[in-house]
């Protein structure tokens, strides 16, 4: 028989495999990529200042400072590249998965399987599910926290079996960092109130009273620790803005949750429910193991402590605040390991009693199950932001006394980082559209501040002038951005698109022109229709046509329309612009949408201010040469009347 003495090499030799495992999928998985906008805002809160970082916590942002500080000082010592400071949340994986192995190893003592097992076990799912590969190089909190998280937990189960004061002082520190780390660790917190709770009922069935009232010292150290900050957390709880009004259905949200852990998508595809419904039999499973088991029991009930209150406090959390994200559930990731895991060791066990074969056979059936999702082809991942070979390009390509348009102005904090990097050896005039420190859903670009922005533009006489766009239709939902550069200047770039970021370049300004719309009004010069078609309703009052001619296959059509709110609101009416033949029998091209875009219904509308809506048409290749007819066709979703068709005018493509 193995005493304790003797199988602790076997154990540290198990965890040394599963940590060069996991490092190697690490290695191998590291993006080369440019940081996208939330990683950039990151970036710059960290590395901008002390007071920076300081004020966005409590006046800004809905943040709580700890990571930031840790990257300030990392980047301090490894550099401020890409590569050093996304560095930091991998090495923090890499700790994660430690610290699964130490809790796997933990609970697997209970099962006889002399803890390796399940530890390797733990340690795979946990850092190499698509989930965590998506956080873990992403320079944003969410892997630091999961590492403080699940150090915490470690440390936790390790004083509710054995209290000492190394233990109790060790979770403190750990789990009040984690809440200084994020705010979304509040759900662990809770879980691991739950742990205690349980072992606080033990110690009551003995009636020993000291027993049950130790398990909770270590959180109430915890939150001491955290009580300080309290007060800031309550005074910015209600200043998210950055959020649609709306409610998000349970369900949802738990799809979402899975779909993210499998999948590494924000989104919820088809094939998400055929890895969801793997993955729940694997739960399942190991929860019924925990009934038939009696050596499971406590296994199963700490994976259901630290999985089931997240999920539901977060649900809960996106019922009140709806953001459709599966990064928030990183709090359950842990307890849902845990019980995926048991069954994979459970599994082994039943194949061979040999305790190096049933590991290592547990852990072929982890990296088969975190690899599955890759044979799908539908692994995501963070955005596709290139911000760097956005601004590289315009560099290049433009000079020095360019303007670059931030449509909208949040976007400054990717300029803080590409705009000083080659070949951007000098910085370039930049303007907000609008102006803002992070996204808000209550405010916009507007018709006045849009001609403010113009008129300083026009001021500064740039030979280019470049529109970089993120997500743009949150802060600029109608595209006002273009109204008055499409009528004074030449759009020789058009939508190039550097990932999701897209890039436009206006040369040749009419500064003349430019200052003259600004100032007397973005549709002077339009022609007026003032077409009402539901009466009360919203009016079209002018629609302007941009178009190259000859134009050439690639090339794009411009369509703008300016509208007025009506009396009554029309949630069904819709607008489209089209390129068809001269006598409408064909169609090439269509763009439909309510009439000042899809984020932008005429509740938004303002009473006496224009609402615009802009409509990019491509000449495809489908197009003939010859001549062909631009119209703009109103109708309503139900049918209600007649559709309105506008011919605003012809365009000759020549091949």
């Amino acid at each position: 028989m193995n005493t304790p003495s003797a199988s602790r090499p076997r154990h540290i030799a198990v965890a040394l495999a599963a940590l060069l495992i996991v490092a190697l999928g690490l290695i191998l998985n590291f993006p080369h990529d440019s940081f996208w906008y939330d990683e950039a805002l990151t970036t710059y809160v960290a590395t901008d200042s002390w007071e920076t970082l300081w004020r966005w916590c409590v006046e800004v942002d809905i943040q709580v400072p700890f990571h930031y500080v840790v990257l300030r000082l990392w980047a301090g010592v490894a550099g401020k590249s890409e590569f050093a400071l996304r560095l930091l949340s991998a090495f923090a994986i890499l700790l994660t998965a430690a610290a699964a192995i130490n809790i796997g190893q933990r609970l697997g003592r209970r099962l006889g399987v002399q803890g390796g097992g399940l530890g390797l076990v733990c340690g795979v799912l946990i850092t190499l599910s698509l989930g965590t590969l998506w956080v873990a190089y992403e320079v944003r909190a969410y892997a630091f926290a999961l590492m403080l998280f699940t150090w915490a937990t470690a440390f936790l189960l390790a004083a509710l079996a054995r209290p000492r004061w190394w233990c109790i002082l060790g979770y403190a520190a750990l789990m009040a960092a984690a809440l200084y780390t994020h705010y979304t660790a509040l759900a662990g917190f809770v879980a691991h109130g739950i742990l205690a709770l349980g072992a606080a009922l033990v110690a009551l069935r003995r009636f020993d009273w000291r027993a049950a009232l130790s398990p909770f010292a270590p959180l109430l150290l915890a939150a001491l620790a955290f009580a300080p900050w309290l007060p800031i957390m309550l005074a910015r709880g209600s200043a998210d803005r950055s959020f649609y009004s709306g409610q998000i259905a349970p369900d949802l949200s738990l799809r979402v949750l899975a779909g993210f852990r499998v999948l590494g998508r924000q989104d919820d595809p088809e094939i998400a429910l055929t890895l969801i419904g793997i993955y729940a039999v694997l739960l399942i499973v190991g929860v019924l193991s925990g009934l038939l088991l009696p050596t499971l029991r406590r296994a199963v009930g700490i994976g259901l402590a630290l999985s089931l209150p997240p999920i539901a406090i977060t649900v809960l959390l996106l019922l009140i605040n709806p953001k459709l994200t599966g990064r928030y559930f990183w709090t359950a990731w842990l307890g849902l390991d845990i019980l995926a895991a048991i069954t994979l060791v459970v599994a082994a066990s039943a194949l061979s009693r040999r305790e190096t074969v049933r590991a290592t056979l547990a852990m072929l059936a982890a990296l088969a199950l975190v690899w599955l999702p890759n044979t799908t082809n539908a692994r995501g991942g963070a955005p596709e932001s290139d911000f760097r070979g956005a601004f590289a390009h315009l560099c290049a390509e433009g000079t020095p006394e360019d303007v670059i348009l931030l449509r909208d102005g949040t976007l400054f904090v990717a300029n803080e980082y590409y705009g000083k990097l080659l070949p951007c050896q000098t910085p370039r005039t930049v303007l907000g559209m609008p102006d803002a420190l992070v996204p808000d859903v209550t405010r916009y670009l507007d018709l006045g501040t849009l001609q403010a922005k113009m008129l300083e533009l026009a001021a500064r006489r740039p030979p280019n002038v470049w529109v970089i766009s993120w997500q743009a239709d949150i802060m600029d939902p109608q595209a006002l951005t273009f109204a008055l550069l499409d009528a004074t200047a030449i759009h020789s770039e058009v939508n190039r698109m550097f990932g999701d970021v897209r890039l436009d370049r206006f040369t040749n300004l009419d500064f003349a022109l430019l200052e003259k719309l600004a100032v007397e009004g973005a549709t002077t010069q339009a022609d007026w229709f003032n077409i009402t078609p539901t009466p009360d309703g919203a009016t079209l009052l002018a629609t302007r046509l941009f178009a190259p001619q000859p134009a050439h296959v690639g090339d794009t059509i411009v369509v703008q329309a300016w509208w007025r709110r009506g009396a009554r609101l029309l949630p069904t009416l819709r607008a489209s612009a089209r390129l068809t033949t001269l006598d409408g029998g064909w169609l090439y091209a269509q763009v439909d949408q309510p009439p000042a875009g899809w984020k932008f219904w005429d509740d938004r509308w303002t009473d006496g201010v224009p609402a615009f809506g802009r409509y990019e048409l491509v000449i495809g290749e489908d197009v003939p040469a010859g001549k062909h007819a631009v119209r703009y066709v109103l109708y309503t979703t139900d049918g209600a009347w007649q559709p309105i068709t506008i011919t605003l005018g012809e365009v000759e493509v020549v091949r």
